[in-house]
């Protein structure tokens, strides 16, 4: 079932239309699949991560955000993505 809500000018054209659609349902051996790769592709960036050393370091906006997208990248770290993220935290004002 397809819930979501639409503010603004045209909302009956809208509402009939997403009424109209035919949703076709997962079956439950497509979502056990569609589970099981996600937690692999996760697994995959989070030895990615270890291997090249973003664990040791010490943690800081820096690093976290590098391990979160190096963990999100999964097995695109090994065909050559590299991704690093710089970011600073502002400091409070005197």
């Amino acid at each position: 079932m397809l819930v979501f809500q639409i503010s603004g000018t045209g909302i009956g054209v809208a509402r009939r239309y997403a009424s109209s659609q035919m949703m076709v349902p997962l079956t439950e051996a497509q979502m056990h699949f569609g589970s099981v790769f996600l937690v692999l592709w996760l697994v995959i960036g989070g030895i990615a991560a270890a291997q090249r050393g973003d664990y040791t370091d010490h943690l800081d906006c820096s690093s976290a955000s590098t391990i979160g997208v190096t963990i999100l990248a999964g097995p695109l770290n090994y065909t050559g993505v590299d991704p690093h993220v710089n970011c600073s935290t502002p400091r409070p004002s005197n």
